[in-house]
């Protein structure tokens, strides 16, 4: 045993410092589920109101997912109005300055949307960077009870009428 050589205790420290380098950037990814240093192509889209559109809400082109809504903030206060900012990735790139986007439901009477983009015509310019998509091209889904309220007392009645007389002419 004479010729054999003693092992040197390892430096804690330096141990302790590769294992920060090595799981501290995995929990980074772990929670954001985004790619640090990428670049991220953002537009805004101005609706008239949010339907309770939230950030991470998916952004769909023709049904793919292609980004997702990073932040909902009011337009102007006072105003339903909203300015909703969303990342579009590469699959989902150009959307052009004719583009249309409609605040859509995911699952009937369930409560969850989605932002649907129509990405335009080739032949109008692309986008830039932060650019925004005006309110005269975008829409937001009807609820049911602004359905109701469009129909008043007075038409209500008017349409009970129009049904009963329409039955009556399909019975004879």
């Amino acid at each position: 045993m004479r010729g054999a050589k003693r092992l040197k205790p390892r430096n804690n420290v330096g141990v302790a410092l590769l294992a920060l380098v090595i799981i501290v950037p995995l929990v980074f990814l772990g929670f954001t589920k985004t790619i640090p240093f990428k670049p991220q192509y953002e537009i805004k889209a101005a609706f008239e109101s949010s339907n309770n559109l939230k950030k991470g809400s998916p952004v769909r082109i023709a049904g793919v997912e292609v980004g997702k809504v990073t932040k909902v903030e009011p337009a102007s206060k006072g105003s339903d109005a909203v300015m909703v900012t969303m990342t579009v990735g590469k699959s989902g790139r150009p959307i052009h300055e004719d583009a249309r986007a409609k605040i859509r439901p995911r699952i009937f009477l369930e409560g969850n949307f989605f932002v649907d983009l129509e990405p335009g015509t080739p032949g109008t310019g692309e986008i830039a960077d932060n650019g925004t998509i005006p309110i005269n091209q975008t829409a937001v889904p009807v609820q049911f009870d602004q359905l109701l309220t469009s129909l008043q007392s007075d038409t209500r009645e008017d349409l009970k009428t129009l049904l009963d007389e329409y039955g009556n002419a399909l019975d004879k």
